[in-house]
């Protein structure tokens, strides 16, 4: 690798470890996680936080888990140490953020935006981010396997066979998915699959035109994104993740049962664009909202 190779690639892997990897160059928690100026999550002592403050810098991009380590960073004996506005990221977990109890960390004038997965709010300065691809320590999240179907296994729209696919657990949130999977299985013509195998399951995505994905433990689900590296068109119900769909191919519904075979079948998609799955796409939007290049 020449050395403006590596200097171009070397801010994506700022955080990377053999056991917490990047999904580069896909987007995925740890995605978010290697290329983030700051890290303060599980890995990191808590008790070295407060000292650790003081090195976020003016635009600076801070990685944070969400849950306890939200809790125990907008603590007095934390969050007031710091000095310099900066970017939030939250992710790497299905809870929903803000929530009511750390709403107002968008109005104080330290955080430049929030980059949250699962928000469940609005405000100006707060940005929805994908669950992106399973993390890849986790066998579903085999960056090599995800390139291979990426190259391989999409087939252009109009060549799919599968009109409707259907794959996913129903204990992963019962009172969603049964309803869900309810309508899917009134419809004639819908593929409904156990597939075990992740490299077949993305074979099956990779052949399908529409894909059913639900919410599962969290607002957003991998499912989705797994679709759209696949050149597939994820139904999803709108939710707080909508602006992130803006350009991209996805198909917002409000019920399930407004959605019909026909309607389906009348739709068609010349261009899948899938940007938003990558991370060049969201370090860009990182460093544009802290006005670095």
């Amino acid at each position: 690798m020449s050395d403006k190779s590596y200097s171009a690639m070397k801010p994506f892997f700022r955080h990377a470890t053999v056991s917490r990897n990047s999904s580069y160059p896909f987007i995925s928690g740890d995605t978010f996680r290697a290329m983030a100026d700051h890290v303060f999550d599980e890995t990191t002592d808590v008790n070295k936080w407060p000292e650790r403050i003081s090195d976020i810098g003016l635009g600076d991009t801070v990685f944070l888990g969400t849950e306890v380590p939200l809790i125990k960073f907008f603590s007095n004996v934390t969050f007031n140490k710091i000095r310099h506005p900066f970017v939030l990221i939250t992710h790497n977990s299905d809870a929903s953020v803000p929530t009511r109890h750390f709403r107002w960390v968008l109005d104080n004038e330290k955080i430049l935006a929030w980059f949250a997965s699962n928000p469940d709010h609005i405000h100006k300065k707060l940005f929805p981010i994908p669950i992106g691809l399973a993390n890849a320590r986790w066998p579903h999240g085999n960056v090599s396997v995800f390139k291979q179907a990426f190259k391989f296994y999409r087939k252009s729209f109009s060549r799919r066979t599968t009109l409707l696919f259907v794959n996913f657990q129903v204990k992963n949130n019962r009172v969603q998915r049964s309803k869900a999977l309810k309508w899917a299985l009134g419809l004639p013509n819908v593929t409904h699959s156990h597939v075990t195998s992740h490299e077949l399951y993305l074979r099956e995505l990779g052949n399908a035109k529409f894909v059913l994905s639900p919410r599962g433990h969290g607002l957003d689900c991998h499912r989705t994104w797994e679709t759209i590296l696949m050149g597939a068109v994820p139904i999803v119900l709108r939710s707080r993740l909508d602006p992130l769909f803006t350009d991209a191919a996805v198909l917002i519904v409000d019920d399930w049962n407004n959605l019909s075979i026909e309607y389906l079948q009348s739709l068609e998609y010349n261009r899948l664009p899938n940007e938003i799955l990558f991370a060049k796409y969201w370090r860009k939007r990182l460093m544009d909202v802290a006005k670095r290049e």
